[in-house]
């Protein structure tokens, strides 16, 4: 509809009448604001004056504030044929017409005015700062036929009414801000993009391959695709191997959660029962407390872990209060993100989180993905060769618990679904889980198997696509 009639206006303003009729209203809008006479009033419309409106309250009920506005100037004569036709068009639009609108709030006005050949007014204004445009149709004997806003001209450049104003009111410094661009003048339209395929393989169903478990978190994979993962109530953390087999790593984990393989082959555990963040030797199943603390004061409690390639690590920090814990108060001043340098410095990377939680990065060790799960937010971080964090900026409008990235660059986040993501922040796709997920990771031989913890199970499906991080 803009289009149409940004291109009437151009005529109108050549005085070159439409050769088109006006565009004939539906039966359904014609029945709703009042039936043939009100059609037949716009196109008996035989003189039109602009006029401009200042500070008008439309808060007022709507024949208060029409009836008692003052005009505070009015502009050269309109072309009839144009505004017969713009007002057909309005009362066409079966989407944008809302009759019952009182309007929304304080602005300056312009519009026109047309008196009919059978008595009756034609009154159509626009609300400059908030875009709205309102029509008010009234027969000879004063009834007022139609009155309420249309919705289609929000903020649009192209919309006539603010074309008819900069013409007919040239001086006004109001009204020439609201004057549209020359079409080279405006910036060109963004491209739209094509739609992004799914990483699914097409057909694949999200099957349950374990279950019984009190909840089940933080999955990571081997170098072999065997998928180890905690169930923090049991204290334990499980393998489930690439032959489909559920074993136990270790007992008495201490109620580790999140989970990351180093390049080394080691596992990381953020086990908060002690606020630890360990890394244990697989072989031997012994571990190193490799942080615990920060200028002197405890953690509020490790929660999810990602190691880069140059074998430094990022765990986000956020406070759960934990019935397994003596301690009653958080003696960190901020939930933030930490960093353990490789050669095991501890330093805080990022603050002001409201809830840190699910942490992860690119293959290539450039990016670095931290959800803040309570602001419903995932932001992403430039990785410094010192392993600093710089340029922060909001990477999506959602939050998530447990998150991956494959090698395609596809974020991978859980909430309430798992949630697929492109590089640049646009939703690919929504794959929905039976239990609330989370946490994610790739898998399996060929790594193209996406591993999906989920309250008491753990599920699998089939990608396209293998993983491109550690978690």
């Amino acid at each position: 509809m803009r289009f149409a009639f940004a291109f009437v206006a151009a005529l109108a303003f050549l005085e070159v009448a439409p050769a088109a009729d006006p565009p004939e209203p539906s039966a359904a809008v014609i029945k709703q604001v009042g039936g043939d006479k009100v059609i037949a009033l716009i196109r008996g419309i035989e003189s039109v004056e602009a006029f401009h409106v200042g500070g008008i309250d439309t808060k007022k009920s709507d024949d208060s504030y029409v009836a008692n506005r003052e005009i505070v100037g009015k502009g050269a004569a309109m072309p009839k044929d144009f505004a017969a036709k713009l007002t057909a068009a309005l009362l066409a639009d079966d989407t944008y017409f809302k009759n019952d609108s009182k309007g929304t709030g304080k602005g300056t006005a312009v519009g026109f005015r047309g008196k009919t050949t059978a008595g009756g007014i034609v009154e159509v204004s626009c609300c400059l700062e908030k875009g709205n445009t309102h029509l008010r149709v009234v027969d000879a004997a004063g009834k007022v036929l139609i009155s309420g806003d249309v919705r289609g001209f929000r903020n649009a450049e192209e919309a006539p009414l603010r074309i008819l104003a900069a013409e007919a009111f040239p001086d006004d410094p109001v009204i020439q801000k609201f004057k549209p661009k020359p079409v080279a003048e405006r910036p060109p339209p963004k491209k739209q993009l094509p739609p992004i395929p799914s990483p699914i393989v097409m057909g694949a169903q999200l099957i349950k391959v374990a279950d019984g478990f009190k909840f089940a978190e933080g999955p990571s994979a081997d170098k072999d695709g065997n998928i180890y993962f905690t169930d923090q109530p049991t204290d334990r953390i499980l393998i489930w191997s690439i032959e489909g087999k559920l074993t136990t790593f270790v007992e008495k984990s201490g109620r580790a959660n999140g989970l990351c393989f180093d390049p080394d082959g080691k596992l990381w555990a953020c086990s908060d029962e002690k606020n630890e963040l360990r890394r244990y030797d697989v072989a031997t199943k012994e571990y190193t407390i490799m942080a615990k603390d920060y200028m002197g004061k405890l953690l509020n409690g490790p929660n999810d872990v990602w190691v880069a390639p140059n074998g430094g690590a990022y765990f986000s920090d956020p406070y759960y209060k934990r019935m397994w814990w003596t301690r009653e108060k958080e003696e960190q001043d901020s939930r933030g993100v930490y960093y353990v340098s490789p050669k095991g410095a501890v330093s805080r990377a990022a603050a002001d989180f409201m809830q840190p939680n699910g942490v992860v990065g690119t293959a290539d060790g450039k990016t670095l993905y931290v959800a803040d799960i309570k602001a419903n937010r995932t932001f992403a971080f430039d990785i410094q060769e010192d392993g600093t964090l710089t340029n922060r900026r909001k990477f999506c409008d959602t939050g998530s618990d447990g998150m991956t990235v494959d090698a395609d660059g596809n974020v991978y986040l859980t909430r309430g679904t798992v949630v697929v993501f492109d590089k640049a922040g646009r939703k690919i796709t929504d794959l929905a889980v039976p239990e609330n997920p989370s946490n994610v990771c790739f898998g399996g031989k060929d790594q193209k198997t996406l591993f999906v913890t989920a309250q008491k199970g753990l599920y699998s499906i089939q990608m396209k696509v293998a993983g491109g991080a550690r978690q």
